[in-house]
């Protein structure tokens, strides 16, 4: 297997006092130097020389604004920013208004995200430890929605919007060795904006030099950090992703420009998410079949990261197999791979959003509960006297045999020491190849029902539900708009 290798100063190493700041680790204190500078910050503090200087730079950029709010690039803006201001024909799901396509697009894809509920992409590639990849599905539904809708679409229309752009994030994401997760960046929020751009494009009937610029805008654009997990701001990487993907592609549509070959280019996309990709794995390969299709994507069971589903699952049956209770308990040990640690960063959580990023809350509610359910991830459940002291006997540890695993499973090694003398070990393994067994549409649709539960009426869910499920039958997506729009 063939890599693309791009060289730059700041990957091989040249950036040496920059390098040795971040093998610090956990030396996070200039985040709050800044915040503390800015918060004491007094005009009348600031020396003379400093208000003086600070006025020229003001009076230098007013200028220069003056001066390009006549070229191109930014009469289009002005263009695109007064159309979305004067639009509200855009539906925000579940909240009972319309907007502007972009801000809809941040705001349903965010939704979407909100629970860690969304499916997801496995890496195939061989011989890495679980490779979980992207959130594909949400960012490119919410922005093909949010362009479509107010062009009355049909459900064809959008089925292929997404296909389309969950093909390509996934195939750009495929692109990249796992390894590169590792680093800082989080893939939806870097990968999504591109399917994201291409499910819109789609819609707005962009040609191949405009899909170009839209994928250059995108790119530009991508973003998010992986230490933002179990915040607010997880998320919010969707939304951005689904926001960026709307903005590029209709400022594409209007004529604006960007670098026509973005994601090999020596300076592009891939260069900036760590400089080894493989164009195999896109070129011949989109729609070749579809990565839906194989190797498919995951529907989860379970609103937490996917890494602790497969010990879910395996804690729960053995829970009511044996049956355990938390004061049976006496150690729980967990064997993962160094790339659940590094991604499940909350071992103490505090909160819901912390406990979806955690191995000890999941297990000591399964324990505990026999389940795992949308509504178990709040702040009073994890913080329960006894869900604390149960996580206090679980102990997380990497284990280096489970790397040989490969990149295409998530595994983990669970053992169970009872205050009775017994120990009940289990290997647990969620490989691709289940997601083969496409979930089916009476577990779609309980799911769907508790899911819409929170906000729809049951007999406007049930309506939401099928119009989605014969999308390919439906003229116009104001269908399900209507439906999924107010809360009832």
């Amino acid at each position: 297997m063939s890599r693309k290798f791009l060289s730059h100063a700041a990957i091989d190493g040249s950036c040496s006092g920059w390098h040795s700041y971040l093998g610090q680790g956990e030396n996070l204190g200039v985040t709050e130097d800044i915040a503390r500078f800015v918060a004491a910050a007094h005009f009348d503090e600031l020396p003379r020389e400093v208000v003086w200087r600070t006025k020229t730079l003001i009076v230098d950029a007013v200028g220069t604004m003056l001066a390009g709010s006549v070229e191109d690039g930014s009469r289009i803006l002005q263009r695109y920013i007064r159309r979305a201001e004067s639009r509200q024909d855009a539906t925000v799901v579940g909240a009972g208004f319309k907007t502007c396509a972009s801000a809809a697009s941040l705001v349903n894809a965010a939704a979407g995200h909100a629970l860690d509920f969304d499916s997801i992409q496995l890496s195939s590639w061989p011989g890495t430890a679980h490779g979980i990849r992207i959130h594909p599905t949400t960012p490119a539904l919410a922005a093909a929605l949010a362009v479509g809708e107010p062009r009355d679409i049909s459900g064809k229309d959008l089925l292929l919007a997404c296909a389309i752009g969950i093909e390509v994030g996934c195939r750009v994401t495929e692109a990249i060795p796992p390894d590169a997760y590792q680093v800082a960046y989080q893939s939806t929020a870097t990968m999504g904006g591109l399917g994201a751009a291409a499910a819109a494009g789609k819609v707005l009937h962009l040609n191949r030099d405009q899909l170009m610029r839209a994928l250059g805008l995108a790119a530009t654009m991508a973003g998010g950090l992986r230490e933002n997990f179990g915040t607010m701001t997880k998320p919010f990487h969707s939304g951005r992703a689904a926001e960026a993907g709307v903005l590029a592609a209709e400022l594409a549509l209007d004529g604006f420009t960007s670098a026509p070959h973005i994601l090999e280019a020596y300076r592009g996309f891939f260069l900036a998410m760590g400089g080894q990709y493989d164009p195999a794995r896109i070129a011949g390969k989109l729609g070749a079949p579809f990565f839906i299709i194989d190797p498919g994507l995951h529907i989860k069971r379970f609103p937490c990261a996917i890494l602790v589903h497969p010990v879910i699952a395996t804690m729960i049956e053995i829970a009511q197999s044996h049956g355990l209770r938390a004061e049976d308990i006496a150690r729980i040990e967990v064997g993962v791979s160094n790339v659940v640690t590094s991604t499940l960063n909350h071992p103490e959580p505090k909160t819901g959003l912390e406990g979806k990023f955690s191995v000890a809350f999941p297990l000591a509610h399964a324990l505990i509960a026999r389940r795992l359910s949308l509504n178990d991830f709040t702040d009073e459940k994890v913080n329960h006297p006894a869900i604390q002291a149960l996580m206090k006997k679980i102990v997380v540890r990497a284990d280096p045999n489970l790397l040989e695993d490969g990149g295409n499973e998530v595994t983990a090694q669970l053992v169970i020491e009872s205050n009775d003398g017994r120990r009940l070990e289990r290997k647990s393994t969620l490989e691709p190849g289940q997601a083969q067994k496409w979930i089916s549409a009476a577990e779609l649709e309980e799911k769907f029902s508790q899911c819409a539960a929170r906000v729809l009426a049951p007999e406007r869910a049930k309506q939401a539900f099928d119009i989605a499920l014969s999308l390919d039958s439906t003229t116009s997506v104001h269908d399900l708009m209507e439906r999924v729009g107010t809360k009832s």
